[in-house]
């Protein structure tokens, strides 16, 4: 008695299978718009044909019927009975976006039930008409009785073995919607294999398993039984159309006359191999492709990433601590044991640190898994406004943590957006300022210390600074007073207040006043930096500065009131040993000058209540200088203790989110340090004052 198989043990793998051959399908389309070469068509069937045999396994009927309709067309497309141009591109990329919302559906719990109908008919249409214009279909090329054409010493080496049984040459067509090819051929080389002995195959086995070949694979074997009940056994695989086998003869030619001439003649002669585990004359003969050796990965759950790493934390805690007594004792006693503690610490210090250097690569992404995202939206928005736009990305192999990729992910996408609607100009209006017809947007990402810098540049009008300031003055953002005392720079930053748009009319892409102040509070969150330049005429330029990591960052540590504060080290800019006569007050606000520009403070004692606001009795103050995007603001500290490595532990979980506080960690002495939020300790009315 037979059971049903359970199929859903395997739905987290069919899922994160399809997203992969997802992302392949509507990466590589896009290009083939532009570049509709044989190897990229070749490589989004593979994708379509994948899903649709994962699909069909999984009983996700409508999943299978859209690719397989896919498939119709791209085999057009792969032997040009259609060519490529934007109808198909389009319905091609028509087709992932219901994939995508039926896998979405299929995560959800909810099935396939998207409705296709639409799509269907349509490839089905595109399909009709490249039939229309296409050839019979061509015949098993072993019906001329032809084969590879093979080098001299594997022929001699097949008649050598010919002496011994008789070879055989099989050629075996598969139906064209064929779900797992490999499995076919796999059950047709074992068929033979239990009968004789397979010598030869084309294409190789690794093609055969990766199913690169297209409805023909070809076979020579040793075989001395009945070569008819084989045909008609292999004949009655499942999904097999056909299969011939004839007897094998070596080729023949007149001198100087080349062979007959047939579909395998085409092929490397490395294409074939022997299945056999044992070597033979034959199988080296035919030269056999040496085996690509490739690095093994395995599947890890995220969880299990955040746990190990949250576990690093808590070792660096444990080093620094061990450290931090082992300094202590040495202080007071003369011990070899005391010297003998400080050597293992730093020995575990070493080990401690090459472990989470391991986790942190483990847990880092390249950041092209963000920027696949950018040239799908990039297209479909230059078609919807009718703009020419080529799209440039560079440093996609860029690696940051898989948190910060997590959320920088929308910031950026709005930026592109914004480039495209409000930076590029149309078509016309380009060539009339002397431009290339066609707008560029490009993202560029690279390593820049312990950081990581994004920018994002288009070649368009740039942002027309008079139109910021009317607006934010209509808006009741600033005064006129104040916008006239503005730099242009600093007018620039306007941009990113709450519900300032320039936009002159309200669209699906942009103009609906928010946005650019939630990307500047998306970065600041991460505790990175966002700058912005901008030539009339020229095009603008944004800058993102952001950290590799959010887990454990190196942080400069300051007292506050007999307490350690931490601030994060990327946003620290200088430090300064300032005179108590140095601070002025300017409209109630106290600054100080450096190098000829005026820079507002901030008293870290009066942000947090932890004691008086004013200096101590001694002449001179500490103050950390901290960048605010392009602003510069000094904070007021007691003291300053030094650089460290800091593990940033949440507190939203027990206190909630605390102005000013992004986080907590464990000091070397065992104390809690709370961890400074630069953004969130200054008031608004002091950034719009802080100076560049």
């Amino acid at each position: 008695m037979s059971a049903e198989l359970d199929m859903t043990q395997y739905l987290d793998l069919f899922l994160q299978e399809a997203a992969e051959q997802l992302e392949i399908l509507e990466q590589q389309t896009l290009q083939l718009e532009a570049d509709p070469t044989e190897e990229r068509l070749q490589v989004i069937f593979r994708a379509a044909h994948t899903l649709k045999g994962s699909s069909r396994a999984m009983g996700f009927a409508n999943l299978a019927q859209l690719t397989h309709e896919m498939e119709n067309v791209l085999d057009q497309l792969r032997h040009g009975t259609l060519a490529v141009d934007t109808t198909i591109a389009d319905a091609l990329l028509g087709c992932q976006d219901t994939l995508k919302a039926m896998i979405e559906g299929i995560a959800a719990g909810e099935g396939d039930k998207a409705d296709c109908s639409e799509l269907v008919a349509q490839l089905q249409s595109l399909s009709e008409s490249g039939s229309e214009t296409s050839t019979a279909a061509a015949p098993l090329a072993s019906e001329s009785v032809t084969t590879q054409k093979l080098p001299d010493a594997a022929v001699s080496a097949l008649l050598d073995a010919r002496k011994e049984k008789p070879v055989y040459h099989a050629i075996v067509r598969l139906q064209h919607d064929c779900v797992m090819k490999f499995v076919r051929a796999f059950m047709a080389v074992t068929m033979i294999q239990e009968a004789g002995e397979v010598l030869w195959t084309c294409p190789e086995r690794e093609k055969l398993e990766e199913e690169e070949f297209d409805q023909d694979f070809e076979l020579l074997f040793h075989f001395d039984g009945n070569v008819e009940v084989l045909a008609a056994q292999m004949r009655g695989i499942s999904e097999v159309e056909r299969a011939l086998l004839v007897e094998w003869t070596a080729p023949s030619a007149e001198p100087g006359q080349p062979s007959a001439p047939s579909r395998a003649e085409t092929a490397s002669p490395t294409d074939s191999t022997s299945l056999n585990d044992s070597p033979n004359e034959g199988t080296k003969a035919a030269g056999a492709a040496k085996k690509v050796e490739t690095g093994q990965t395995v599947r890890v759950d995220v969880s299990r990433l955040d746990n190990l790493m949250n576990l690093v934390g808590e070792l660096v805690i444990d080093r620094t601590r061990i450290a931090q007594i082992g300094a202590d004792l040495l202080s007071k006693h003369q011990d070899p044991n005391i010297d003998a503690l400080a050597e293992t610490v730093g020995h575990i210090a070493r080990i401690t640190g090459d472990l989470q250097d391991q986790i942190m690569k483990a847990r880092m992404m390249p950041i092209e898994t963000v920027f696949n995202r950018f040239p799908r939206v990039v297209r479909d928005l230059a078609q919807k406004l009718g703009k020419e736009v080529h799209l440039e990305l560079e440093g996609g192999d860029t690696e940051l943590d898989r948190s910060v990729i997590e959320v920088i992910g929308d910031p950026l996408l709005h930026i592109i957006r914004n480039s495209v609607d409000h930076g590029l100009e149309s078509r016309e209006e380009r060539l009339q300022a002397g431009k290339p017809g066609r707008g560029l947007v490009k993202v560029a990402a690279r390593h820049q210390e312990n950081h990581i810098v994004i920018e994002i540049i288009d070649d368009g009008k740039g942002i027309d600074v008079d139109r910021i300031r009317q607006k934010a003055i209509e808006g009741g953002h600033v005064t006129k007073d104040q916008v006239e005392r503005m730099s242009e720079k600093e007018a620039l930053q306007l941009i990113f207040n709450s519900g300032l748009s320039t936009a002159t009319e309200v669209s699906e892409v942009s103009g609906r006043g928010v946005g650019m102040d939630i990307v500047r509070s998306n970065i600041q969150r991460l505790g990175g930096l966002i700058d912005l330049e901008s030539t009339p005429g020229v095009g603008t330029r944004f800058q993102l500065r952001l950290p590799l990591t959010l887990a454990i960052i190196r942080g400069l540590l300051v007292s506050v009131n007999n307490s350690v504060y931490v601030l994060p080290l990327g946003s620290v800019v200088e430090t300064l040993l300032v005179q108590h006569s140095q601070i002025q007050r300017v409209n109630k606000q106290e600054v100080i000058v450096i190098r000829g520009l005026t820079m507002p403070l901030v008293r870290l004692r009066a942000a947090f209540a932890t004691g008086e606001g004013q200096l101590a009795d001694s002449d001179e103050a500490y103050v950390v200088v901290v960048g605010l995007a392009e602003k510069r603001v000094g904070l007021v500290v007691d003291g300053l203790i030094g650089e460290q490595e800091v593990v940033i532990k949440s507190l939203s979980r027990f206190c909630g989110d605390v102005p000013g506080v992004s986080g907590a960690t464990i000091l070397g002495d065992g104390n809690v340090a709370l961890i400074v939020d630069v953004n969130g300790i200054v008031p608004k009315e002091k950034k719009e004052k802080a100076w560049h």
